[in-house]
């Protein structure tokens, strides 16, 4: 149903002073709770748009009984000028000084009192007084489907029948009808029927879910995503406010950068937290290894559907490839937050990048328009196309594109092409950080597979590194980012037990229990180095426990045993 006719449906339910029922079901986090809110608030504001100038609003969220809602109605209840504003102790009491009732303050000073005297008897004739006072008003009650166990759908809906026909109230109630079990989803499909005048789905169409979740005048970053949350067609608010709030922060983490870097940071970040955050969506697994000129190409081999109707969904989306800059971005969606100092250094290593580049983006053209977009062009003018621009851009392309290019001219024929191509990117990535030459930094995945020969070129350029760095900058850039690449492991590696120890007692403060941790967690994962590098640094921190007891009691609280018994796997050196 179309915002503008629930929008219409709601402004004439407020103005209108019969009494009636109105139900609104929708997903979580689609707006249906602000929208009625917003509304509620502009009917107030003109002088013939509230037909009721008497309002509650009730959460069903953690009420187990009918008692608790009737009370919460009560209480929970604001007029006239107060009506757009939530129930305070303050409304609580003029209510009850309005209405002549005994009771002066908030429930819990009545409970307090009648602590004193029979608990019940007072809370129940409370309860009913309080009650008596709910007529001829407008009731929002919200989230049924997380209502307790003890309150039944069918006493809500029969105490909101009672509202309606009794007591001339209008009663509006937002829902999730899809969390009910399908026990209750049946009982509520079967009493709704007896009880509401009017049922509206909040299903918004992604123009509308934008409408709602963006007011005001635009920034910066909202003109970026606005665009993007289209694409991916998100109409959960809460999602987008999310993703608004991450790219703002992305986007003050790169000020400092040039507009274009911004931009494919903050396009990753909304594919990132899509697929974190929405159902039945490609995993971020997926788009760290996506390949926009290759995945939609049916492998000669077989292909998982799963990943045809990934590549699918992604294939109208700005997104080609993942780069080193991508992958950081990705590492934040998923988290929850950045690595500012790791964000910083890629991106101005993919900032070198792209200054290098002459013109640039013959290499994507020719996937594009020749592969991709034509059924006319000639094999042989493709693949001719394809070698040249790989040649030509060989510094700015993504390896994945690159082991796209190579494997697509060696499946066709052109194996010498392929070679030479090989050659050529390896000489325009001299530059690069060693990192870049690591083959399993690049995400590729089983299906895809690595040309044989592009793998030995960059095994070989990888090898061939002489790594100058000062290891302890290493080991504090380790415990700092809490992550590391294969060049950091191999260095910690040829560390000894001494080196360790030397290190860990020149570090202080958070740093010191960081790095400890994450040297530890890396002498635990799967990495070719991670048996020497736990045994040495286990070791390193023995020798400091050793030197006092209290030292002792400190390393023991990273788990690591002064002595080990003898013939164990730490006391091995190249125990995995």
């Amino acid at each position: 149903m179309s915002l503008k006719l629930i929008e219409e449906e709601i402004q004439r339910f407020l103005g209108s002073p019969d009494p009636e029922v109105l139900c609104i079901t929708g997903k979580w986090g689609v707006g249906k709770t602000y929208t009625w809110d917003r509304l509620l608030a502009q009917a107030h504001a003109r002088p013939e748009g509230l037909a009721i100038q008497k309002y509650s609003y009730v959460t069903l969220f953690g009420l187990n009984s009918l008692e608790d809602l009737r009370f919460s109605i009560f209480e929970n209840t604001v007029c006239g000028a107060n009506l757009s504003k939530d129930a305070s102790l303050k409304s609580f009491v003029e209510l009850i000084a309005v209405g002549g009732d005994v009771a002066r303050k908030g429930r819990h000073v009545l409970e307090l009192v009648s602590a004193f005297f029979n608990r019940k008897a007072i809370a129940d004739v409370v309860l009913k007084a309080g009650f008596l006072n709910v007529r001829t008003q407008l009731v929002c009650i919200d989230d049924l489907e997380r209502a307790g166990k003890g309150l039944e759908v069918r006493d809500v809906l029969g105490l909101i029948s009672f509202l309606k026909t009794k007591r001339d109230c209008k009663v509006v109630l937002l829902l999730n009808e899809e969390q009910f079990d399908s026990g209750n989803k049946l009982e509520f499909r079967t009493q709704l029927e007896k009880v509401a005048d009017k049922i509206l789905v909040f299903d918004l169409l992604p123009n509308e879910a934008i409408e709602i979740a963006f007011t005001g005048p635009e920034s910066a970053v909202q003109t970026i995503i606005k665009p993007l949350i289209g694409i991916l067609r998100i109409t959960n608010i809460r999602i987008i406010k999310k993703i608004e709030k991450a790219a703002d922060r992305l986007a003050e983490i790169l000020k400092d950068h040039e507009k274009p870097i911004v931009n494919d940071a903050i396009t990753a970040l909304v594919l990132g937290m899509w697929a974190h955050l929405e159902p039945n969506t490609p995993p971020i697994s997926f788009i760290r290894n996506y390949n926009g000129f290759f995945d939609s190409i049916p492998s000669k081999n077989g292909q998982d559907v799963d990943e045809l109707s990934y590549a699918k969904m992604l294939e109208p989306y700005p997104y080609s490839s993942t780069d080193e800059l991508d992958n950081v971005v990705l590492d934040g969606a998923e988290a929850g937050y950045f690595n500012s100092t790791r964000l910083l250094e890629v991106a101005d290593l993919v900032a070198s990048r792209n200054r290098k580049a002459e013109g640039g983006g013959t290499f994507s053209r020719v996937w594009a328009e020749m592969y991709h977009r034509s059924l006319a062009v000639d094999d042989a003018m493709f693949l001719d196309a394809l070698f040249e621009s790989g040649v030509h851009e060989a510094a700015l392309i993504t390896p994945l594109n690159m082991n796209s290019a190579i494997k697509m001219l060696r499946e066709n024929g052109r194996s010498e092409q392929a070679d030479e191509l090989v050659q050529k990117y390896v000489a325009a990535r001299t530059d690069e950080a060693l990192e870049f030459f690591d083959i399993n930094n690049h995400h590729f995945t089983v299906q895809d597979g690595v040309d044989p020969r592009f793998r030995a070129a960059f095994e070989e350029k990888f090898a061939s590194f002489v790594d100058d760095r000062d290891p302890f900058d290493v080991l504090k850039k380790v415990g700092s980012q809490g992550n590391w690449s294969a060049a950091d492991a191999a260095m910690l590696s040829k560390l000894s037990a001494e080196d360790f120890e030397r290190m860990f007692e020149k570090l202080d403060g958070d740093l010191l229990r960081s790095t400890i941790e994450a040297v530890l967690h890396l002498g635990n994962s799967s990495t070719p180095d991670a048996g020497a590098i736990r045994h040495a640094a286990k070791e390193g921190l023995r020798r400091i426990g050793r030197k006092s007891p209290l030292r002792a009691q400190k390393v023991a609280r990273y788990g690591v045993i002064i002595e080990e018994p003898e013939g164990s796997a730490e006391t091995q050196p190249h125990a995995v």
